[in-house]
């Protein structure tokens, strides 16, 4: 698919096929996919990209030399389940399911189609969890700040913010598990923009293994899933993009889940001097504002969507603690320096390294201005080992 760039190289930008960095475009360069540029001649990497969900999908499969007349329908069947979960969970669809179950809120139970509860139990899962920082009932707080349309010179007013804040909450939808059926309260509406990415990389990623496919990766405006390994056993290599400057701050590799990283760079106004992002935290109705970027590792997307935002907005301390008490799932977050004489300075925080296995690890870009630093683990008895959310297979309709 692409090459790794040598560490004695700067890191190229441009997007050229099929053999230089992957760069993902989400408003901004967000992170680069390096992999091996040589295969086993048995083994042939295809790759082909599309515009969706309001980002860029791109798909890169791996099919013995013998096997490529399937690749075709592979990336077909990637590009048909983005595009229904697009269907299901869009906000900009007017025919979406989720507009229509918002346009139904305070009319009681609602029956889902199985994607679109699963999303909605994963969501609360995650609420729960991050003790309301990540809430899926967010809706009417972004569009107060006017991040659909990013017009914004001023925030919004103390009074606006407590209206608005009296529709969000988790207890405003309700799940009814057995009949597969949701209920909205009244004037609250729900954006999927935090999960549903994560999602349908991992349907995406379910329907490749079902059909045999041994190796792929797929890319969703900066959420990256992956299935088995790369040619010659090696892992997955993502550059990960410096907040601040139009460069990579440090690189993971993992050899299987998923990666997202949340950010205030990817969609931002500023007033008086000072950067607003769409990052809001549902508690306060203000953006997150202590950290610049969360990229977590994680067994699925969906968790990796969900639990990179959720410690966006709960900051370096709450945020590292709850990646770090989940099994299995590693996190690298990015802020300002504290020490008021390297302004200029990052600080990485990261929780990978701890694995026993290795098989996650961070290391910093050479020369980069940045410092890291290790988290700190808890106690065995602080892991949470049922944090990560399972994604069943549930039809697509």
């Amino acid at each position: 698919m692409s090459k790794a760039t040598p560490s004695n190289q700067s890191p190229r930008y441009s997007r050229v096929w099929p053999i230089v960095p992957v760069l993902v475009l989400t408003g901004i360069w967000l992170v680069s996919i390096f992999l091996p540029t040589e295969s086993p001649e048995d083994l042939v990497p295809v790759r082909r990209s599309w515009t969706v969900m309001g980002t860029v999908l791109e798909a890169t499969v791996y099919r013995p030399a013998t096997a490529t007349a399937l690749v075709h329908d592979d990336l077909e069947t990637v590009h048909d389940v983005v595009l229904e979960i697009d269907r299901l969970m869009s906000l900009y669809r007017p025919d979406s399911e989720l507009v229509a179950f918002n346009n139904q809120s305070g009319m009681g139970p609602v029956p889902i189609s199985a994607p679109t509860f699963q999303v909605f139990q994963a969501s609360q899962h995650y609420r729960r969890l991050s003790g309301g920082a990540l809430d899926v009932t967010i809706q009417p707080l972004v569009e107060l700040w006017g991040f659909y349309q990013m017009d914004r010179t001023s925030t919004p007013s103390p009074e606006d913010l407590q209206a608005v804040l009296g529709r969000i909450g988790g207890d405003r939808l309700d799940l009814d598990s057995a009949a597969k059926q949701a209920a909205l309260a009244n004037g609250s509406r729900i954006d999927l923009g935090s999960i549903a990415k994560g999602y349908a990389i991992d349907r995406a990623v379910a329907e490749l293994d079902a059909r045999g496919v041994p190796a792929a990766l797929i890319d969703l405006g900066g959420n990256i899933g992956v299935l088995g390994q790369p040619p010659e056993g090696r892992p997955w290599s993502v550059g990960i993009q410096n907040p601040r400057e139009n460069n990579l701050i440090g690189r993971l590799q993992f050899r299987s889940g998923a990666v997202a990283t949340s950010g205030d760079y990817d969609r931002y106004f500023e007033v008086g001097g000072k950067r607003f992002s769409h990052l809001l935290d549902p508690r306060t109705g203000w953006p997150a504002a202590e950290l610049y970027a969360v990229t977590v590792v994680a067994p699925n997307a969906t968790a990796a969507d969900a639990l990179s935002t959720a410690a966006f907005i709960l900051g370096p301390e709450d945020g590292m603690t709850l990646l770090s008490q989940c099994q299995g799932v590693e996190g690298v977050l990015i802020q300002r320096s504290v020490d008021e004489q390297e302004s200029s300075q990052l600080a990485v925080s990261t929780t990978t390294g701890s694995n026993p296995e290795g098989a996650i690890t961070f290391a910093l870009e050479p020369e980069t201005n940045a410092i890291l630093r290790s988290w700190i683990e808890g106690s065995e008895a602080s892991i949470l080992p049922d944090c990560v959310f399972p994604i069943a297979p549930e039809q697509l309709p």
